[in-house]
């Protein structure tokens, strides 16, 4: 059974909406860009959250010819409070997914994809493999494409986190959505000691580390500087910069998406066109899968269980490992105003004006970010591109 909540129309809390300030008009989408990425978003049968989280930036995005895919399917196995996302038991298993994915990067001739998913607390890994994959795919299509990857927080799995970190993605984004004290209302199956811990993790590793907020949803502003504190000294891992050359690795360098083939054996990726195959026979813990034939050596074949990852982490973590020149710490937040998709989400709190954002801005650059997109319609991937560009150039 699938909640819906899109679906739910009047039902939930009743409360009067309070009206949206002319700072939060969005444009009505449209327009020969918008109407390519629909195209291309129908005909690989992929799932964007620009549509599944009712995005008020979809239309001018999608113009631009870019979206942030969502992998794993569009049915959750988490309720967050805030969120337009169907709840319920994902009905498939789909390893054809990343290849798909892979295409459209190279078809969209993207420079930067976001790619977020749905949560699959079901499956034994969480789906980081079919993460690593996709990873792996976007690369081998679309080798000049730089990856963001807005992952879950697989249920504290380290080692399924290790899976998606050994692909060394541009930027690993995980948000926090909220502050401390409102966690089980907005998160309820999530933990906010839990979040900033894998932040932490991806910090040690060297890689750029990202996270986003929503305000108007109940929080004060003195939480959400206590927040800034908590990720800025939850997530800094000193020394991991330093210059070493005994442990130096360069922060980079892109794996081989082909490492774990055979020795000598490569995939000659070419824009196939193929559409999703059909649904293949029932996993045993409910859905079907979704076959692949175009990676015959992935070796995956039905969900499984991340191997330990401890070795790996043992040589690819400060102190074994140092990444000059990267951030101690989280290095890029984004904060936006939360908007309540239906009547039976969390309702919105109250409007915060465009010169409070620009304060949350100046406070969390004040305390250590690299670099803050602050707005009423940011959202986590809205101009990710250019907020990387704005987060390098306050490193050089």
């Amino acid at each position: 059974m699938v909640l819906d909540n899109a679906a739910a129309g009047d039902a939930g809390v009743q409360f009067a909406r309070p009206k949206k300030p002319d700072w939060l008009r969005a444009p009505m989408p449209g327009g020969a860009g918008y109407q390519d990425t629909r195209s291309l978003v129908d005909k690989y049968a992929l799932h964007t959250v620009c549509e599944s989280a009712k995005c008020p930036n979809l239309g001018e995005c999608w113009a631009r010819g870019t979206a942030t895919m969502m992998i794993l399917g569009d049915v959750c196995t988490r309720s967050c409070g805030f969120c337009n996302i169907k709840t319920g038991r994902p009905p498939e298993y789909d390893l054809d997914e990343p290849r798909r994915v892979g295409e459209a990067a190279a078809l969209m001739q993207l420079k930067h994809i976001v790619i977020t998913s749905v949560n699959r607390d079901e499956l034994p890994d969480g789906g980081a493999e079919i993460w690593a994959e996709t990873i792996r795919e976007i690369r081998r299509h679309s080798p000049g494409t730089s990856v963001e990857v807005l992952i879950p927080d697989f249920c504290g799995d380290w080692d399924a986190l290790q899976l998606v970190l050994d692909e060394r993605p541009e930027i690993l984004n995980h948000n926090m959505e909220s502050v401390k004290r409102l966690y089980k209302h907005v998160r309820p199956q999530a933990t906010y000691e839990r979040s900033i811990e894998l932040l932490r993790r991806g910090k040690a590793q060297g890689l750029t580390v990202k996270t986003g907020i929503m305000v108007g949803i109940g929080e004060r502003e003195d939480e959400v500087e206590e927040l800034m504190h908590d990720l800025t000294q939850g997530t800094r891992v000193s020394g991991v910069a330093a210059d070493v050359p005994a442990t130096n690795h360069d922060p980079f360098v892109v794996p081989d998406p082909d490492r774990h083939l055979p020795e000598g054996v490569t995939l000659d990726r070419q824009i196939t066109g193929v559409a999703k195959p059909q649904l293949g026979e029932k996993l045993r813990r409910g859905g079907v899968l979704v076959e692949q034939s175009t990676n015959p050596h992935w070796g995956h074949t039905a969900p499984a269980k991340a191997a330990d990852a401890a070795p790996r982490v043992a040589t690819q973590a400060y102190p074994a490992a140092t990444w000059p020149g990267v951030h101690e710490s989280c290095d890029i937040l984004t904060i936006g105003q939360y908007l309540q998709p239906t009547k039976n989400h969390l309702p919105i709190s109250h409007w915060v004006t465009p010169a409070q954002f620009v304060e949350y801005k100046r406070l969390a650059e004040s305390i250590g970010f690299r670099h803050c997109e602050s707005g009423p319609l940011v959202r986590s991937s809205y101009h990710a591109d250019e907020q990387v560009a704005s987060a390098q150039r306050s490193d050089a």
